[in-house]
């Protein structure tokens, strides 16, 4: 978080307070994501951790390069809001996209455990019967 850090580095009021946004931000993240029950999986859960890392590396980078000029704080006023709002949209367009890939594989993966257990089943019923004659 280099704009959290050069901010607490100079003493800016609302450091602090930007650094539990950004982890509020991340705690509803998170919320929406295990809302999901195809979100649960170990590799769906790393998939999320660093997309939600990437994402939130470069809101940070945004965010520096908006809020400060030669490491000097500017402060937007209110228009800096929006700026700071980047962070939650694209999380939340990250869900969104994450849940929607993640539940199309995961109904994927269930057909195919349904076709592999009446193949299954079938081979059970032809070998019971094959036994009996």
């Amino acid at each position: 978080m280099i704009t959290w850090l050069t901010m607490f580095l100079q003493k800016i009021d609302g450091a602090n307070f930007f650094l539990a946004a950004v982890l509020g931000m991340w705690v509803l993240y998170a919320g929406f994501f295990f809302a999901i029950k195809a979100n649960r999986g170990k590799s769906q859960i790393k998939t999320a951790a660093i997309s939600g890392a990437i994402a939130t590396l470069i809101a940070d980078i945004v965010w520096f390069f908006k809020f400060f000029d030669n490491f000097e704080y500017i402060n937007p006023g209110l228009g800096g809001i929006m700026w700071v709002a980047l962070l939650p949209v694209m999380l939340f367009f990250l869900v969104m996209i994450l849940s929607y890939i993640n539940a199309s594989r995961y109904e994927f993966d269930k057909k195919k455990r349904e076709k592999e257990e009446a193949k299954q089943r079938k081979k059970e019923k032809h070998r019971k019967k094959y036994e009996s004659e």
